[in-house]
């Protein structure tokens, strides 16, 4: 599973780079794993399970989420990646399995994103968004997501609304 997040990486970072798309300076809060399926989704959790411990699963979007604190990050060019996302897929939406997008932090303004990348597929439906909204750049095979807040502030936010 981690070879195969190296393999994600190399390919994410060419794509970015092949797209004047710097993130040198910005943190990679996490990695998404897709799943193909409802069967699927149960299988790769149970992978994730034994490479560290479920922060939460949580409905989002009608499906369920799982996210994953590793026990030993991902460690990829002096880069450490603590957090996997798995969700399963949208009910009637066929996914490939395997992983599909990165998120990183930003401290600047989604519009200064914009600007600075202006030849850029983006993405602002996550804009609306309640909780930690989202400015993704799309490519063919893969995504960057970004946003304000980490994963696991969110994820300690959720927690607190629960009690």
């Amino acid at each position: 599973m981690l070879t195969k997040a190296h393999t994600f990486l190399d390919k994410i970072f060419h794509t970015l780079k092949s797209n004047s798309i710097n993130i040198e300076n910005l943190e990679i809060d996490h990695i998404c794993y897709r799943t193909s399926s409802a069967e699927n989704y149960l299988q790769i959790k149970s992978v994730f399970a034994e490479l560290g411990e479920c922060l939460i699963e949580s409905e989002v979007g009608g499906r369920p989420i799982a996210t994953y604190k590793l026990n030993e990050p991902i460690s990829y060019k002096g880069r450490n990646i603590a957090l996997v996302e798995v969700p399963a897929p949208k009910n009637g939406k066929v996914t490939p399995e395997g992983y599909e997008h990165i998120e990183v932090v930003i401290d600047t303004s989604f519009e200064e994103i914009m600007k600075k990348y202006p030849h850029s597929n983006f993405d602002q439906k996550g804009l609306s968004k309640k909780i930690n909204p989202e400015l993704v750049i799309k490519f063919s095979d893969c995504a960057i997501k970004f946003h304000h807040q980490s994963l696991e502030k969110v994820i300690e936010m959720e927690k607190k609304a629960l009690v």
